[in-house]
Parts: structure tokens; sequence; C-alpha cells
């Protein structure tokens, strides 16, 4: 079975209150969300053979680099405020295939493009993921 192309991938920022969605536009990049689990060192002196022991620990989902042309929306304002305001949002990313993922997440870091002789001016952003994220398979 051939892959699935990631291009229609969204990432939507699940509003608040009376605050719309907003489907996040001229991204370029989403990156992976990878998790990994602690260990835990259980070993004591009376371990079978003398060898290590290790139960799993907590769990760390990681952060999301993002990665957008800016064409002045107003899109690097909201990453911009959002950053300034530290608060754990819903983001939601839909895969062309229908797949969903959600999570919890802060802006721990953000920047406003470099500039270069043929580059585009650029917003970037990384979400520090909190909590469990929720995969959904399309259907």
């Amino acid at each position: 079975m051939a892959g699935q192309r990631s291009m229609g991938t969204t990432l939507t920022l699940t509003g608040v209150g009376s605050e719309a969605d907003l489907v996040l536009s001229n991204l370029t990049s989403i990156g992976e969300l990878s998790s990994e689990a602690e260990e835990v060192d259980v070993t004591t002196l009376d371990s079978p053979g003398g060898n290590m022991e290790f139960v799993q620990g907590s769990k760390d989902n990681g952060s999301v680099e993002v990665e957008a042309n800016n064409v002045y929306n107003g899109q690097a304002e909201i990453i911009d405020s959002l950053f300034a305001a530290g608060t754990t949002r819903e983001w939601t990313v839909t895969y062309n295939s229908g797949a969903t993922l959600v999570f919890n997440a802060y802006l721990s870091a953000r920047a406003f493009g470099e500039a270069t002789t043929d580059g585009l001016d650029k917003v970037n952003f990384t979400l520090r993921v909190t909590g469990q994220p929720t995969y959904t398979e399309a259907s």
C-alpha cells in the first residue's frame, strides 16, 4: 500500500468561549510529535544475577515545531500573543487522510524569520505538549 501524502494537513487552534477555532494558514511544516518514557531504576541488592532492573516512568510527549510563511494576515500577531500569554490551549493536527492528533500545548518558543536575499518571511514556533495526546485513525 502506498503512503499518504501530507499535503492538505492542517493545524487548528481550538477556540475558547466565543472565540472561533482558527485553522492556521500558510504552514510549510508541522513537525512530528515524539513521545518518550523515562526509565526508573528498581535494581536491588538481590536483583537476579546482579542485573539492573527498570520500570517505565513518566512519559514526555515532547514538542511540535511549526513553520509558516508570514503573509501578514494577522497570524504572526496571534502567535506572538499566545507566546506572551503562556496559556495551554488545545491544538488539532488533521492529516490529509482524515486522521487527527489532538493535544494540549503552550508556545515555548517563537521566532520571526530570518531575512535573506532570496528567502521568504517566516514565522516559526514551538508547541510544548502537556498531557496525553489523542490520535484517531481516519474512518
